[in-house]
């Protein structure tokens, strides 16, 4: 059913005279860099020359050096709809994903989760946060994780309901129980965690986001939820987060999705709890409204990125979010309030791997972390003449500049191309498997 593992080894690395863009305080930013990497981790980072005996050395001369991007919140179940979803009457997002969802199978779940890897691969994404709210049975949940591990990403799994569940519908908290126990950290190699993704008072009654939040809770399992219940309404003017604090829902082990129309008092309880936020913005600004970038850093929220869902459609580049993010923000608060391109790329680094919890081990280039990082080509037109490279490369930076991506010490992109044949074949099958998905569920009457 699974493709062989095919991940490469970890590779001993050292990477020469590259700039690199640390994001780690204590280091700043380095010229002439030499970065070391043994056994999948940072061992050494500096400007002084490094013995090379034993390892792989890498050029960085022309290049910049970034820790890869980490990504909150991304529907990979979904991946396969991309292209199916339009503007048409009767295929907006939620026409086909209800439609289609049904009739997913194991391969499915686990071939979109890989075609979804092997993009953010490409742009860069090495920790991904897989949101499933789909978990149709215990062998799709397994599938999900086994796709993860396959693909090399760092990441969490949160086991969700079924697409449309009823609200009265407890999800599968027996199953969730075994499915933690299936899957500790000796089987992940640390590589993947397992969260919740749960409804809440939004979307359910009481007896039932009561039950599931003292499960998550009990069982030291970091929440997750979407706060999105308005949508494009115009008169909204609350999340309704306050409720969220009285009934003791909030704390730092929740992250709340989108909260675009979160009001002053909703903020305000994110940052007395040390609740944290994803924001999908090309998604938001598409569907729900704009997301408040600035008014939850202001207060001092954690506030990290994601991609949402392929779906809709969307791609996973994360250069084009920053630069949106940047642009909207300016037009919003003002360019002296708005984030500067510096803090984004901490958004979308450092901050991130804060979200999910694992920032001691990604999210910056330092000694002791796991090698988990890009290398971009800053001899690319787009970013020439040379400046300020953060600022370049939210301004003006493209996915096609990154040549290189470790994650784990596994170099999984390698002169632009993706180094597993298993991640090549999730690419080139992605139209076959999306149009048997979709004439299996014309063939049961349920899509025309």
């Amino acid at each position: 059913m699974f493709p062989d593992s095919d991940l490469p080894a970890r590779a001993d690395l050292l990477i020469t005279d590259v700039t690199a863009l640390t994001m780690d305080p204590r280091l700043g930013d380095l010229e002439h860099a030499t970065i070391r990497i043994e056994d999948g981790v940072i061992t050494e980072i500096g400007v002084d020359p490094m013995d090379p005996a034993g390892a792989r050395v890498l050029d960085g001369a022309g290049l910049l050096a970034l820790p890869g991007f980490v990504d909150t919140h991304w529907h990979l179940w979904n991946s396969l709809l991309r292209g199916t979803v339009s503007d048409a009457p009767g295929r907006d997002y939620f026409s086909v994903k209800r439609g289609l969802g049904p009739f997913h199978d194991i391969e499915d779940f686990y071939w979109a989760a890989r075609f979804a890897l092997a993009e953010a691969v490409t742009a860069g994404i090495t920790t991904v946060h897989n949101w499933d709210h789909n978990v149709r049975s215990p062998d799709d949940a397994d599938a999900n994780v086994r796709a993860q591990l396959d693909a090399g990403i760092r990441g969490r799994f949160s086991y969700g309901p079924r697409d449309s569940s009823t609200p009265e519908a407890t999800m599968d908290l027996a199953d969730l129980r075994v499915f933690i126990d299936r899957w500790p950290a000796s089987r992940t190699g640390g590589l993947v965690d397992v969260g919740v993704a749960l409804r809440g008072p939004h979307r359910t009654p009481e007896s039932v986001y009561r039950a599931e939040w003292r499960s998550a809770r009990e069982w030291g399992l970091p929440i997750t939820l979407h706060c999105d219940r308005c949508l494009r309404e115009t008169d909204c003017r609350t999340c309704g987060l306050v409720r969220f604090d009285d009934e003791g829902l909030l704390g730092p082990d929740v992250q709340v999705v989108h909260a675009v129309h979160a009001s002053g008092a909703d903020i305000t309880a994110l940052a007395a709890t040390g609740t944290h936020v994803s924001l999908s913005p090309i998604t938001e600004l598409r569907t729900m409204g704009f997301p408040l970038v600035t008014e939850l850093l202001e207060a001092g929220v954690v506030v990290s990125l994601s991609t949402d869902t392929l779906a809709m459609p969307t791609a996973p580049d994360v250069f084009s979010t920053l630069r949106a993010v940047e642009a909207v923000e300016s037009a919003r608060c003002g360019a002296d309030r708005a984030p500067s391109p510096r803090r984004l790329l901490q958004l979308a680094t450092v901050d991130g791997a804060r979200d999910l919890g694992i920032d001691a081990v990604t999210g910056s280039l330092s000694p002791g972390k796991r090698a988990d990082l890009i290398l971009l080509d800053a001899r690319s037109s787009n970013l020439l003449p040379s400046g300020d490279a953060a600022e370049a490369l939210v301004r003006q930076g493209r996915a096609t500049d990154i040549t290189t991506v470790v994650v784990d010490g596994r170099v999984l992109l390698d002169d632009r191309q993706l180094t597993q044949p298993s991640a090549r074949t999730a690419v080139a099958d992605a139209d076959a498997r999306r149009d048997a998905l979709v004439e299996r569920a014309r063939t049961a009457g349920a899509w025309k």
